[in-house]
């Protein structure tokens, strides 16, 4: 039995969860895509029934017919050099349809299979996926419209937020540039016509909440912001947050589960806020959310995860 990891080689959560399993004695092996094909090779044949073939990376190979569990996270973007435009566009759709086809077909439970994590990333989708399985959402605009963004600030009647729909990450010549969730100036809409764009009500809260879902189970850190930025974004201030482990309520933990069956995943990190009153409002879920930054003795993530794919292993 071995579980197959596809993620690049610097997340730090996946160097965790691959240390707990060399701890349970569960063999790993451990792939980018960005490897394929300079150092990671594949032959695989159909038999009628399943792909039968092996996987190499350098010295190390795995029968795909050993593998019996993949966690599957952010590997890289497959690189070809020496090729023309044309010839690279070409080589990379045949590495996606040829090796990801088979990588994603293997006889074995995913976490999380990526056609079901691609799906889930929309962020409109979780809105409503989200609100019809119990959670409490806020007001949305999703547009393109300026016009639009200012009837939508009056309807609400208070400030509102504007948050990145896609990667946060602008990469320009210079570098790369973070886009954190900030207050809409609504007197600084340009630009708002040039793709979509999302906007929300800014919600008044007493913590904010990341709650990392895993299996049937969840984990919850309670973040306390002490900082300006961070209480906008606290993914824009880590060193001005402070966790505490905290328990999921069971009205949260339920949605959580009908989230997780609708959108067909077995992993996800959901951001929530609480407001004064209590009351947990959804936010976001990503279904390959980071949280090697919480992991702890009271929010034992990389061991769930691990446990759950030794689980697999052992079926």
């Amino acid at each position: 039995m071995t579980v197959l990891i596809v993620d690049n080689p610097f997340e730090a959560g996946t160097d965790l969860i691959v240390g707990e399993l060399a701890s349970a004695g569960v063999p790993v092996f451990r792939v980018d895509t960005a490897e394929f094909p300079t150092e990671l090779e594949f032959r695989a044949t159909f038999s009628g029934r399943h792909w039968e073939g092996v996987l190499a990376n350098g010295e190390r190979s795995v029968e795909l017919s050993a593998i019996q569990a993949v966690y599957w996270n952010r590997p890289g973007t497959f690189r070809f050099s020496g090729l023309s435009e044309s010839d690279e566009h070409y080589a990379r759709g045949a590495a996606r349809i040829g090796f990801g086809g088979i990588v994603t077909s293997l006889d074995a439970p995913y976490l999380n299979h990526p056609a079901k994590a691609s799906a889930a990333e929309f962020k409109p989708r979780q809105l409503q996926v989200a609100s019809a399985a119990g959670l409490s959402v806020p007001r949305t605009l999703v547009t393109t419209d300026a016009e639009a963004v200012r009837r939508f600030a009056r309807l609400i009647d208070g400030p509102i937020i504007t948050k990145a729909l896609g990667m946060p990450v602008v990469a320009h010549k210079a570098g790369y540039e973070s886009v954190y969730t900030r207050e809409a100036d609504l007197h600084a809409l340009e630009g708002v016509d040039s793709t979509a764009h999302l906007f929300q009500a800014r919600i008044e809260k007493d913590f904010e909440v990341r709650a990392i879902f895993i299996g049937d189970e969840c984990f919850c850190a309670r973040i306390d912001a002490t900082s300006d930025q961070a209480r906008v974004d606290w993914r824009s201030d880590y060193d001005s947050i402070q966790l505490t482990a905290i328990e999921t309520p069971k009205s949260v933990l339920q949605s959580l589960r009908r989230y997780a069956a609708v959108m067909d995943l077995a992993y996800f990190a959901a951001d929530f806020i609480v407001r004064p009153s209590g009351k947990w409002m959804f936010l976001e879920a990503n279904p390959s959310g980071q949280w090697a930054w919480a992991n702890s003795p009271d929010l034992p993530v990389a061991k769930a995860i691990s446990s759950v794919l030794e689980e697999w292993c052992n079926l």
